[in-house]
């Protein structure tokens, strides 16, 4: 077992083997399990968003699955060669359904094509090391913010999943359901404080069954086996201000995964070199931002929550999630799979991302105060600033939106750009510090 990974205390480090059979069998399930959770958002965001029902969604979901699979597998071997899971990325989510909101459905699902062109040209940029200029301006300040936001983004999508069906019984099993959740996390023991999502989903999904608010036919009616389609939303050429909309907001989640990883190996005492770091941008671009999107999926992203699964299960050995993201690639052409995650009750859904959101926003106000130099009354109006006004322009209504051009407006619609891009202009231009020593005279 490797010596950098003392600090704390991995069971089994990046490169590590397991030790028995019995610890590949027990881990590798381990993975497996953990990796239903970002079908969570798959379904949640762009699924449930863009309005797709039955044998469609259920083909959607299956399509969700795959690319959770391959993006997993290919970052873990030719990547960033860690065990981190990579999944459908809220950024690009929100800006699919952002699209939707400013365009209608069909400039939304002309999305997917231009991010195929965008995830092109930020492989590419990838390729060529550019992309790692924003190491720069990525501070504490805009970290913090953007895990904050995406936690505040999650609660309002969780709380509108739980309340799908009024205040009836389902919107306080929901809650119930999101309590367990942080409960397993906080007071768990074993295996299940590492898998509090996939306990929620399991007794909700056991609840609506015996509720009667379970859509059986989702799974009645799938396939046996099923091939996923490509380009099942056509081959029309998007329009350009779509194709620079998408772009920036693939850049941003580039921003994303290089503080996700830049915190991965921080926690498990490893670093990831400029070659290294070339190459997982480059996988990002073509892997997650270009197949991702063939297959009528948001690109995809190594999970910012991969943080808490390796603190909880100290498992960073990337054997085990290859085995695991082949085996999720698998699954994936069995219909009836897809069928069950479409058949997904909403509360349940909702439920997952409430207690994750949670997580979320304590952890961005941790990275703020905790991992900057300090924070006073610059970083309380600048943090403050960006998140109240991110998140208000989010919540306008389509009339506001309406008003504007479909680029503008799909970036302000989305509050995780937003708060990003306001962040970094507030602390390095409008409120940059003046670094240089003051004159002192004699």
């Amino acid at each position: 077992m490797s010596d950098s990974q003392d600090r704390i205390k991995l069971i089994y480090g990046p490169d590590d083997k397991p030790d028995s059979l019995k610890d590949t069998i027990i881990y590798s399930l381990q993975w497996i399990l953990i990796m239903f959770y970002p079908v969570v958002w798959g379904y949640s965001i762009v699924g449930l968003g863009l309005g797709f029902e039955g044998n469609m969604l259920g083909a959607y979901m299956g399509r969700v699955v795959l690319m959770i699979g391959v993006s997993t597998l290919i970052q873990a071997v030719m990547g960033y060669r860690l065990s981190m899971i990579s999944g459908p990325n809220i950024i690009t989510s929100l800006a699919i359904v952002a699209a939707m909101s400013v365009g209608g459905r069909e400039y939304a699902l002309l999305s997917f094509n231009a991010f195929i062109v965008a995830g092109v040209i930020v492989a590419i940029l990838g390729a060529l090391g550019l992309i790692s200029y924003i190491g720069k301006v990525w501070t504490p300040l805009a970290l913090g913010s953007m895990v904050m936001m995406v936690g505040l983004s999650t609660s309002f999508t969780g709380m509108e999943l739980i309340a799908s069906y009024g205040a009836t019984w389902p919107f306080y099993a929901g809650i119930v359901l999101a309590l367990i959740t942080g409960w397993l996390s906080i007071k768990g023991k074993g295996i299940l404080a590492t898998i509090p999502f996939l306990v929620t989903i399991v007794a909700g999904y056991a609840v609506f069954m015996i509720g009667g608010k379970f859509d059986w036919s989702l799974i009645n009616n799938a396939p046996t086996f099923i091939l996923p389609k490509i380009f099942p939303y056509g081959l029309e050429m998007p329009p350009i201000d779509l194709i620079v909309t998408m772009l920036i907001v693939q850049i941003f989640a580039a921003v994303n995964l290089y503080g996700n990883v830049d915190a991965y190996t921080d926690i498990i005492g490893t670093k990831v070199d400029s070659t290294r770091e070339k190459r997982y941008f480059t996988v990002f671009g073509l892997v997650e931002g270009v197949i991702a999107p063939m297959f009528g999926v948001a690109p995809n992203v190594a999970y910012g929550e991969n943080l808490g699964f390796v603190l909880l299960t100290r498992i960073a050995s990337k054997f085990l999630i290859i085995i695991a993201s082949i085996a999720f690639i698998v699954l994936s052409f069995f219909g009836k799979v897809g069928g069950l995650m479409a058949a997904m009750p909403q509360p349940v859904a909702g439920a997952v991302l409430l207690g994750v959101a949670s997580t979320l926003i304590g952890l961005g106000a941790d990275t703020i105060k905790g991992q900057g130099k300090k924070f006073e009354t610059r970083e309380i109006f600048i943090v403050g600033f960006s998140i109240f006004l991110a998140l208000g322009v989010s919540r306008l209504p389509d009339e506001f939106y309406n008003t504007l051009p479909n680029l503008v407006g799909t970036l302000l619609n989305n509050p995780i750009i937003f708060v990003i891009v306001l962040v970094i202009i507030l602390e390095q231009i409008v409120l940059r510090e003046d670094k240089k020593p003051k004159f002192e005279g004699k």
